[in-house]
């Protein structure tokens, strides 16, 4: 009886920590601005923070959605705020989404299959667990691309029922697993397309699933503009000369691909300076808008 109390209370606890995650994570970008400086929007049946830049030019072109994550493989919330400041600039209206990357749950114990808990002693076969691979990707143990698909899929629909009434063109920016996860998410839902997106070193790190980025780009209704930073890791270069040749073949409009110089990342949750390699991303997606003739 004792042990089975044990094993409901920890499973109350596992069951518990998405959601205190998922607060802590509101809470720490909270606390990286001033009062006030951070919004909260509805997301699914809980809040999610943005944070929102005006445009610096009497005219604005639109609106450009930052996707930032805490994880080096995105664009962290350092550099989303150093890019919405040069995209401000430009006449931009800017919102910065932090995005909250789902962990898939731990699967729960099983009281049968514990130790002494059979009768027959050792006559019974014990099921063995599933031996994970040395040289396999530890991330994939504990991220879901069908669980972030449908987490991003929320957020963005989010984001468009608060930025419905706001006028002119809508861009989307996002880096690694989230540029990934926003061509499937987009895929599956074209109500979600926005009038163009910056896909910076889209990857995920699982072979079939990093393949996709291939197709949905080239397959992609909305103008995209792929670009690679160079040395960013294996699983991103070996699909940027194929993303090339497949947008290509497809015949897709309004595609470009070019490669920019990938410097150290910035950690920092704010920081005053501008990486190089945002100054860089942000006059190419200046650039890239002006090639459409907006």
């Amino acid at each position: 009886m004792k042990r089975q109390t044990i094993l409901l209370l920890f499973a109350v606890i596992v069951s518990l920590l998405p959601m205190t995650a998922h607060s802590n994570f509101l809470k720490d970008v909270s606390n990286a601005y001033l009062p006030g400086e951070v919004k909260t929007i509805m997301v699914g049946e809980g809040e999610a923070p943005i944070i929102e830049i005006g445009a610096k030019t009497p005219l604005p072109l639109g609106t450009a959605i930052v996707l930032t994550e805490p994880f080096p493989s995105s664009l962290t919330l350092s550099q989303g705020n150093s890019l919405a400041d040069l995209l401000a600039e430009k006449g931009w209206n800017v919102v910065i989404s932090p995005f909250h990357l789902p962990v898939t749950p731990s699967e729960p114990i099983n009281e049968d299959t514990m130790p002494g808990s059979s009768d027959e002693g050792d006559s019974a076969p014990s099921s063995q667990p599933n031996e994970i691979h040395p040289r396999s990707n530890q991330l994939t143990q504990y991220l879901s691309f069908e669980m972030t698909v449908t987490a991003l899929t929320v957020q963005l629909s989010a984001l468009n029922n608060y930025l419905q009434d706001r006028g002119g063109y809508r861009m989307v920016i996002a880096q690694g697993m989230l540029a990934t996860t926003f061509l499937s998410a987009t895929e599956q839902q074209p109500a979600l397309d926005p009038d163009t997106f910056i896909a910076i070193s889209p990857f995920w790190p699982e072979e079939s699933t990093n393949n996709l980025v291939i197709e949905t780009m080239a397959q992609a209704n909305y103008p995209v503009l792929d670009v690679s930073l160079n040395s960013f890791n294996d699983w991103e270069s070996n699909t940027t000369l194929k993303r090339k040749i497949r947008a290509k073949n497809a015949l897709k409009l309004h595609y470009r691909q070019i490669n920019i110089p990938n410097n150290s990342l910035t950690f920092s949750i704010r920081d005053i300076h501008k990486p190089p390699q945002i100054q860089m991303v942000a006059n190419s997606a200046i650039g890239w808008t002006r090639h459409l003739g907006w």
